[in-house]
């Protein structure tokens, strides 16, 4: 049973850097995820779906971390919250809209900034249906092997050391890591990425995902949810009219996905700068965080508590 700290002494204890976790969420999904590069180059055939596969990884490292560290009693507090539906209503609007409206606000940057052509309101309208679609396939296919990971476990460990902002860029600079082996497989978008792109915006995303998930008191439903949209809603450049068809050329292809990502990552860094100032990095969150000190064991932080950054 939760217990709720009511004195004004540091409500959590410093714990060790989740590096187990981190190494073993890695190479469960590297192994996997190296395997799917060299089917892809050719120079294997690999007889499993070895790329959907990978996405599982920081699940997989957070429930084995989970069960040594805690028990049955950890795993219970760790999978219950991904069905942790009770949470204020605006922040189901944050997570099912807010992506969108990032993405919409991509799309007015390159309309006001560069002078592209705005989309026709039917354009977006027709997007839609295909966006649910993603969503749908993320939710179950993706976000659910991520956020059980880095936000069911991982940022939980790191916010019992160091203060929010800190904790989410540390797991901000090793969520772009574990992609590392994407930027090599040639059938996917994200070899005509630079890595360095990647984690420009993984950072702010990670800072935005632990405003949500410390004002919902750790919900990972809600993590997966807002991941699931936020990946599906890079559909809405389809509705601009110079994105509406395949570029002729890879060098172009390579050019307009360095673009796209730009223009987002900029809106991206924008919106979490917003958030640090507004709310403040300790918690990020106005009221005092919901602190996860270990799997099945919670405390709400005291403003007077010290945090170790």
């Amino acid at each position: 049973m939760a217990t709720t700290a009511t004195t004004s002494a540091p409500a959590t204890t410093a714990r060790a850097f989740p590096l187990v976790y981190f190494v073993l969420a890695l190479a469960v999904t590297w192994v996997l995820w190296w395997l799917a590069v060299l089917d892809a180059r050719g120079l294997i055939s690999v007889p499993i779906p070895a790329q959907p596969l990978g996405a599982f990884g920081p699940l997989v490292a957070a429930v084995i971390v989970t069960a040594q560290e805690s028990g049955r009693a950890g795993l219970r507090s760790l999978l219950g919250r991904i069905l942790q539906w009770r949470v204020a209503p605006i922040w189901y609007g944050v997570a099912l809209l807010g992506p969108i409206l990032l993405y919409l606000a991509a799309l007015a940057l390159e309309v006001v900034a560069l002078g592209g052509q705005p989309p026709s309101l039917g354009a977006l309208i027709g997007v839609v249906p295909i966006l649910v679609i993603i969503t749908l396939y993320m939710v179950f296919f993706v976000a659910l092997g991520e956020e059980v990971g880095w936000r069911g476990y991982a940022l939980p460990a790191l916010q019992a050391r160091y203060g929010a902002l800190v904790a989410s860029v540390i797991l901000g600079v090793m969520w772009a890591l574990w992609h590392l082996p994407l930027f090599f497989n040639p059938d996917l978008h994200y070899s005509n990425l630079p890595f360095v792109l990647q984690l420009a915006f993984q950072i702010p995303a990670a800072i935005l995902f632990t405003w949500v998930f410390n004002s919902t008191g750790g919900s990972v439903l809600i993590a997966i949810l807002m991941h699931a949209v936020l990946n599906a809603s890079s559909r809405l450049w389809s509705a601009m009219p110079e994105y509406a068809v395949e570029p002729p050329t890879a060098a172009e292809a390579a050019a307009q996905t360095v673009h796209i990502n730009l223009m987002v990552t900029i809106v991206v860094w924008v919106a979490a700068i917003v958030v640090v100032l507004v709310y403040g990095p300790r918690n990020l969150p106005r009221h005092p965080r919901q602190v996860l000190i270990a799997a099945g064991v919670e405390s709400h932080e005291p403003t007077t508590s010290r945090v170790r950054r």
